[in-house]
């Protein structure tokens, strides 16, 4: 019967004509035109054309609606994408009357939109696709998804026609937007890959040839970078209805890994969708986490910018329907855009949220591109969240205390404890101190060499500082800090490496001279393999799949190591490797090491998180004042259960070793290994009737307290462990009983504590 459906649905789409209500981008475009000419709306109303179509060059145009609508002011900004996917169009006619409202409100809304007006900065996107608005609206494909990107089928190339099939899903030309953004777009559908939908044959999905591959992504990317949204709506319409009436969030993938602010992001979806009442009249839309993984607008927005993103489906299997059924939806769907605004100011509605400015203490000046960083809600899935350029911070919360760091470079830390509660917007200014500054002082020696020059770099929490070291003297004035020194040539020169904290000036002497070097990407200098390492072409792949496997436990490892070398007569060792990488970013680890004959570590750095586009550079060093006999190179990845990447590609391997007359003795040992912060995955059930299963994961080992409170902030329970195993646990707690009294129903905050680290999170008991 679904297949019986499908078939009559798919010739209902070929056989169809648009209803007159809907716009063309012709008549889009006149009509914002013509809101341009009104003297009457001028201060409240402006036209940005944000970036071009790929294809045919069309204009895709933002509209701001604020008090003074032209100029950027220090307010919160929302923004709302009425068409992404070419046949969801229902999206446009959303917007086209969000705008009239905003413009043109009754006497019942006069006021609420007007404070909306005063304290925010609305922007709205009819469409992020003209060229496949064109398509639909010309009659030549009511079911066209992408954009008109001209690509053959005998390959992703131009062949100067454009290739549409009126059926569904078998159109070669055209990217699919929302699969086109660079966060998990390694996941998205290749050139021509059949779908496992419910669509016989489904090319609908196509990623691009590359993230950002497309000037409409460019665009809203570029426009998401350069406004800091709080909130931001983008329509679409479920073409088979299995996904209608929905409001998606971000993220909740493979159960475990859910996004660092779901706790957040969710309670206001859910109360968003409950304020839109379905089709039918029966119920309303279903709040639900996005589950799948492949370059989705909606996370990339989230990942990159803090901004909190929903995807709502806004109609049934009936994408296009008429006029009468598009007024219905329209006003259905317009009391929650409304309350996504009033809970953007906390107008009536929750408030709790932490906003402020973030100053240079000396001269008051607004600090850009400041790190706030909230501690309970903080994670290395997340690009850092930035001030923009009056220094303003925003994040909405949930009402609690919470920790805040705020960093810049040049600027000591400072640390803060703040409450957000609904009644009210929590706003706390920031006044850092400039940090004190120390010079960075070291000299390149050998007489043997002429003048030459180096790249380098210096490299602190903030960014990468490219540098220029020459042999001789090199000197540089720097904020106290910790930094890494490291350069090196494509030649036989030494490269080199070094951690420093800078608190003082700081004066050191580096050999400048030719290496003996061994290369290790040849198979036959591996003598030892655990896991699914392969060697191809002189490449070194952590796994034979497009895609690591994930392990069935936290402790086993995939490792391979090296033949022992012999480097008598050296007494510093540089592994230079140029590789990329792509894993999981809480728990994933991949890890080079050093070791001597007998196994004992002598250095190893490790790496988590994304870092595909393009090899890079790195080095590990280790030195030894007894110099060096015999030593091996291990390479280690640790995959968890939870969601897998594209693993470790290494394209050079190479063991430099040399005698350094200059060697120190704080040298010896630096292992790095990045910050897997605590957190509570999950709780479930929740709500729960008091027993439940708690998923912990970052795990340091040693002790952790488990810690109960109820909803006045009084602790009626504790828990201690002296000795934890390190990585990801699941704690059974019976809840039942707390601090001697049998529990009622009602919310209870779970807190870890170790003695670095605190997470917090709620649960909901009911008793029946």
């Amino acid at each position: 019967m679904k297949y019986i459906l499908l078939f009559l649905s798919f010739n209902l789409l070929s056989s169809q004509s648009l209803d007159e209500r809907y716009h063309t981008t012709e008549e889009l475009y006149s009509y914002l035109d013509s809101l341009n000419q009104l003297e009457s709306i001028q201060n409240f109303f402006h036209l940005d054309t944000i970036g071009y179509s790929t294809q045919e060059n069309i204009p895709i145009i933002g509209v701001r609606i604020s008090d003074n609508a032209a100029i950027k002011e220090d307010e919160p900004r929302v923004l709302f994408i009425g068409q992404v996917h070419a046949e969801e169009i229902l999206g446009v006619e959303i917007i086209v009357s969000l705008i009239d409202k905003l413009l043109f409100p009754d006497a019942n809304s006069y006021t609420h939109i007007n404070i909306l007006k005063e304290y925010l900065d609305i922007w709205l996107i009819p469409t992020a696709n003209p060229e496949g608005l064109n398509v639909v609206h010309e009659g030549l494909d009511f079911s066209f998804r992408k954009n008109k990107r001209d690509l053959s089928s005998s390959g992703p190339y131009p062949n100067g026609i454009f290739d549409y099939d009126p059926s569904i899903g078998n159109d070669i030309d055209g990217v699919d937007l929302n699969r086109n953004f660079d966060f998990n777009w390694a996941f998205g559908d290749t050139f021509l890959e059949p779908d496992n939908s419910d669509y016989a044959s489904h090319y609908d999905y196509y990623k691009g040839e590359q993230a950002f591959s497309e000037s409409e992504s460019i665009a809203i990317r570029d426009l998401a970078l350069d406004n800091d949204f709080t909130f931001s709506i983008v329509w679409h319409s479920s073409r088979s209805g299995n996904l209608s009436e929905k409001v998606f969030s971000s993220w909740k993938w493979e159960e475990e890994k859910e996004s660092p602010d779901l706790n957040i992001i969710k309670p206001i979806a859910d109360q968003f969708a409950s304020l839109i009442d379905t089709e039918d009249g029966t119920s309303t839309y279903l709040s639900v986490f996005s589950g799948s993984r492949n370059g989705k607008l909606h996370d990339w927005f989230y990942h990159e910018t803090g901004c909190i993103q929903y995807l709502v489906e806004c109609g049934t299997a009936n994408l296009q329907p008429d006029s009468i059924l598009i007024e219905n939806t329209i006003e259905r769907n317009l009391p929650a855009m409304f309350y996504l605004m009033d809970r953007t100011i906390g107008y009536y509605a929750d408030a709790s949220q932490l906003t402020g400015r973030v100053f240079n203490a000396n001269t008051n000046e607004p600090i850009q591109n400041a790190v706030v960083e909230i501690m309970e809600h903080s994670g290395s899935v997340l690009k850092p969240r930035l001030t923009n350029e009056f220094g303003r911070y925003r994040r909405i919360l949930d009402v609690g205390t919470y920790n805040m760091h705020v960093k810049a470079k040049g600027y000591d830390t400072q640390i803060l404890t703040l409450v957000a509660n609904n009644s009210a917007i929590t706003n706390q200014d920031v006044f850092l101190e400039k940090s004190d500054l120390f010079n960075l002082s070291f000299e390149l020696l050998n007489d043997s060499y002429d003048q030459q020059n180096f790249s380098g770099s210096i490299t602190d929490i903030f960014d990468k500082s490219m540098i220029e070291i020459s042999s001789g003297q090199n000197n540089f004035e720097l904020p106290k800090g910790t930094y890494k020194v490291e350069f090196y040539s494509n030649s036989q020169i030494m490269p080199w490496s070094k951690n420093i904290t800078l608190n003082s000036d700081l004066n050191f002497k580096i050999p400048y001279q030719n290496s003996n070097s061994i290369n290790l990407n040849n198979s036959e200098n591996w003598q030892t393999i655990n896991g699914s390492w392969v060697h191809s072409d002189s490449t070194i792949h952590s796994q034979l799949t497009a895609y690591y496997e994930n392990s069935d436990t936290t402790i086993i490892s995939n490792w391979m190591e090296s033949n022992t070398f012999n480097v008598s007569g050296s007494n510093r060792l540089t592994v230079q490797l140029k590789h990329k990488f792509e894993t999981e970013w809480d728990h994933d680890l991949i890890s080079i090491s050093i070791l001597n004959g007998e196994d004992s570590l002598l250095n190893s750095v490790s790496w988590s998180g994304h870092e595909w586009n393009e090899y890079q550079t790195s080095l590990l060093s280790a030195t030894s004042i007894e110099g060096f006999t015999d030593i091996k190179i291990r390479l280690d990845f640790r995959p968890d259960q939870s969601v897998n990447y594209r693993g470790w590609v290494i394209k050079e391997i190479e063991i430099h070793s040399i005698f350094d007359n200059f060697l120190k003795v704080e040298e010896i040992k630096e292992t790095y290994i990045p910050k897997i912060p605590l957190k509570i995955n999950n709780i479930y059930p929740n709500p729960s009737n008091g027993n439940l299963r708690m998923s912990v994961s970052g795990l340091k080992g040693k002790e952790l307290k488990i810690k109960i409170f109820n909803i006045l902030g009084q602790e009626i329970e504790s828990l201690s462990f002296n000795e934890m195993i390190k990585g990801r646990q699941f704690f059974d707690l019976n809840l039942n009983n707390l601090g001697g009294v049998p529990s009622g129903s009602g919310m209870i905050f779970i807190r870890l504590e170790t003695k670095k680290e605190q997470v917090v999170k709620k649960c909901i008991i009911i008793k029946n």
